[in-house]
């Protein structure tokens, strides 16, 4: 007789990513500003929760310190500190690329979003401790069930031509790596911030913004602001 099967395990998707990094013998570039990014002719548009800076000080400002000894590794400005909520792609007349999308689409896409999103009260979130992907620094993002959820309407909404290669995880990339830095060496320096919040602020909304790929950090463009319920 088959005995009953052992309970299962809440595994810590934040930690499976911090133990895979510590099982790396090499880092990739995960710098966005590719050749192609640049080559773009129009913006890339997404959706987003800004994150004001001000809130991860001092904090931020400390890991950012650590960072900058580790050579290889490219550190994000304030206005550029957001997380992710679904990406659209760029903005061309004719779309014919997986990652191109209408003007028409956008505004219809903006206008179909702000049903769902408007049913969702503001929440907080905590950002930290340091994590780190093959390619990337970043924040956890604690207390972020209604970040997921938010991301699987927008992601119907979207009708993203393809499934997306890891499940959505919410986070706030503080850095990138360019490929040359040594895992042992940002582990050595990331330890010390595993379990430290940097900061917390409440969401009150999502925005969808366009980002010029001439530049390696430009100011999003507000393409519109999605208030969360009142």
């Amino acid at each position: 007789m088959v005995g009953p099967l052992p309970p299962k395990r809440n595994v810590d998707p934040y930690q499976q990513i911090w133990d895979a990094f510590q099982q790396s013998e090499t880092t990739s570039d995960g710098r966005h500003d590719t050749p192609y990014w640049r080559a773009q002719p129009g913006p890339y548009a997404a959706c987003v929760v800004r994150v004001p800076g001000q809130v991860l000080e001092p904090g931020l400002s400390r890991v950012r310190g650590d960072l900058s000894r580790l050579l290889g590794t490219r550190i994000h400005p304030d206005h550029f500190l957001h997380i992710m909520l679904q990406e659209l792609g760029f903005v061309v007349d004719q779309p014919r690329r997986p990652d191109e999308i209408s003007a028409a689409r956008l505004e219809e896409f903006a206008h179909a979003a702000a049903e769902p999103v408007s049913r969702i009260a503001p929440f907080p979130v905590a950002l930290g401790g340091v994590n780190t992907f093959q390619d990337a620094v970043f924040l956890e993002v604690r207390s972020a069930e209604p970040l997921a959820q938010i991301h699987e309407r927008l992601f119907d909404l979207a009708a993203v031509p393809h499934v997306p290669t890891f499940p959505y995880l919410p986070h706030c990339t503080i850095a990138h790596y360019d490929g040359n830095v040594s895992p042992r060496e940002a582990m050595r320096i990331l330890d010390p911030w595993r379990n430290d919040v940097c900061g917390e602020f409440m969401v009150a909304e999502i925005e969808i913004v366009t980002i010029d790929p001439a530049e390696s950090y430009p100011e999003f463009e507000s393409f519109a602001v999605i208030p969360l319920a009142t």
